[in-house]
């Protein structure tokens, strides 16, 4: 629809002459802005091997521990709780390395989806920042009130929300950039953070796409350039509520060739589900073809895993499949333990709907079923996740003490730390009662859950013993 038209149409709506100038001019003035911030190609003309994590941090981190958590969705109620732990590794010391360190400052990657992607890109950027205005700039803003603002009662929005001029997540990343996280992109991130894997799902691939260096070679694109609100809007995009956030597929710009092993030189007796879940993490081949796959419409990181596990996964599957391959990679050669925190804050079934003859609304319908799905997923994730340790362990001791020989070569053990939100006692759980998935809670519920995350991490069988090996 052109300019002309457009405004010809306005000019029947609003036939009295101060309206019509009020509104012409808001559509002129809204017109230089209505395209949103895509990504850009990469510049680079050709490059070596592009590892699967990207950069590795300039933290000195001890050799011996590598740590790696992953935040659930869950909107304000997984960003609240994510803190918490964050707050609770903040505040736990370890012997390591002949010196005593933070927990914290241990942490190598933080994989991240939906509302936990608020809380793992503001870490990334701001480290300890956190911790002064996190709560005011996210958990207790009216994050929800405000775009509904912004999208009911701001003429400017009206036109620019027009069909095929700007869509409702692109509002909200401009409002996240903004507001939130002060108009930084990945380039941006802090050298000495850890690794932060912020994840969406690809409606055209139907699986999950990671914002890692990795995902945006395949498509030619520049990573550093592209804002850190974009990527949260897409990993936060409810489908429906939420229009998709989209990329522009660059592929065939550039001559970098992402590490991908071919599945036909693999081990033919692995079983076949491994098999599988190994050709999926590969489909990444696919973006080479930018024909049939032009542009990436990308959705909540939780419709693909709401634990935001997969991607970590992923990471070794595009390393062979082979744990020791990727440990070199990310210079991790020498750790004895590799810890998985994984933050789920999965919602609860509702009660209520139990108790009445009416049947439930729309939006509980959609609300529960998306609880049932996701939490069967997640103990799957969980599941396939454990079942891997033994497999690793065997491929670290076999590899490392053949390439590096020693007296401790074979000592290296996986551990899971699981924090789950339904793990709080009935108590607890009570005083928390339902708390939706949204992106504005009251503050009281806020505070209860930021201190569900440090009480479920003190309580943790799994995390005082990981703890204790190092007293």
């Amino acid at each position: 629809m052109s300019q002309i038209t457009t405004l010809s149409r306005i000019r029947k709506i609003f036939t009295a002459k101060p309206l019509y100038i009020i509104f012409s001019g808001l559509f002129l003035s809204a017109c230089s802005v209505t395209s949103p911030k895509m990504n850009e190609p990469l510049k680079a003309k050709s490059s070596s091997e592009l590892s699967a994590l990207g950069s590795e941090s300039k933290n000195q981190r001890s050799d011996e521990l590598s740590l790696f958590m992953a935040f659930s969705g869950g909107g304000t109620r997984s960003a609240a709780l994510s803190y918490g732990v964050l707050k609770k590794l903040r505040d736990t010391k370890i012997n390591i390395g002949n010196k005593q360190r933070r927990l914290l400052d241990e942490v190598d990657m933080i994989s991240s989806v939906s509302g936990g992607s608020f809380t793992s890109a503001y870490y990334g950027l701001f480290g300890d920042g956190i911790f002064k205005d996190f709560e005011k700039k996210v958990l207790k803003r009216k994050i929800q009130t405000e775009l509904l603002n912004l999208s009911l009662f701001s003429p400017k929005s009206w036109i620019r929300l027009a069909p095929a001029l700007f869509e409702r997540s692109d509002l909200a990343a401009e409002y996240y950039h903004q507001t939130i996280f002060k108009k930084k992109h990945f380039g941006d991130m802090r050298p000495d953070a850890p690794f932060i894997v912020i994840n969406a799902t690809d409606l055209s691939l139907g699986q999950g796409f990671s914002f890692t260096g990795y995902h945006f070679s395949w498509i030619c694109s520049d990573l550093n350039s592209y804002p850190i609100s974009r990527a949260v809007a897409a990993s936060s995009a409810v489908p429906v509520v939420f229009s998709p956030i989209t990329l522009e597929n660059h592929a065939g710009s550039c001559k970098f060739s992402p590490i991908v092993w071919d599945v036909q030189k693999r081990n033919r007796n692995k079983v076949k589900n491994k098999q599988k879940r190994y050709k999926d993490a590969l489909r990444v081949k696919n973006y080479r073809d930018n024909k049939k796959l032009k542009y990436l419409h990308l959705v909540d990181g939780g419709v693909a895993d709401n634990l935001g596990i997969r991607s970590i996964l992923d990471i070794i599957s595009f390393h062979n499949d082979s744990m020791w391959s990727a440990m070199k990679t990310y210079g991790m050669q020498n750790t004895k333990k590799m810890v998985f925190i994984s933050v789920n804050a999965a919602s609860f079934q509702n009660p209520i709907i139990a108790t009445r003859k009416r049947a439930p609304s729309t939006v509980d319908v959609i609300d529960t079923t998306t609880t049932i799905q996701s939490n069967k997923y997640n103990t799957e994730t969980i599941d396939l996740l454990t079942s891997k340790f033994p497999v690793w362990k065997k491929q670290v001791q076999t590899a490392r003490c053949r390439e590096k020989p020693s007296k401790d070569c074979a000592n290296i053990e996986f551990q899971l730390i699981e924090i789950n939100l339904e793990d709080l006692r009935p108590s607890e759980l009570k005083a928390l009662g339902i708390v939706p998935t949204a992106l504005e809670l009251p503050n009281k519920t806020v505070d209860q859950l930021e201190d569900a995350g440090m009480k479920l991490m003190q309580r943790s069988k799994s995390f005082q013993t990981f703890i204790n090996g190092f007293k």
